[in-house]
């Protein structure tokens, strides 16, 4: 099956290209969150990599770690 290419524009003249399976319940979950941070207009790659990490970071459950006494 052929794989899905997605672009994701950066700044005036660039763009980043993600070619997602489009069975790979994954990957369309991680083009649709890329899709989001190209939709804010970052205008170098360290502001897409910066943005899309939030947008991870809020999506993903904190784990909360469990803590014991000590004895």
């Amino acid at each position: 099956m052929e794989k899905e290419k997605i672009t994701l524009p950066i700044g005036n003249n660039k763009a980043l290209i993600f070619e997602a399976e489009p069975d790979n319940k994954e990957d369309q979950d991680f083009a649709k969150l890329c899709k989001d941070v190209a939709a804010t207009w970052p205008q170098n790659l360290q502001e897409f990599f910066t943005r899309l990490n939030d947008m991870q970071q809020k999506q993903s459950p904190q784990i909360s770690r469990k803590t014991g006494r000590k004895m």
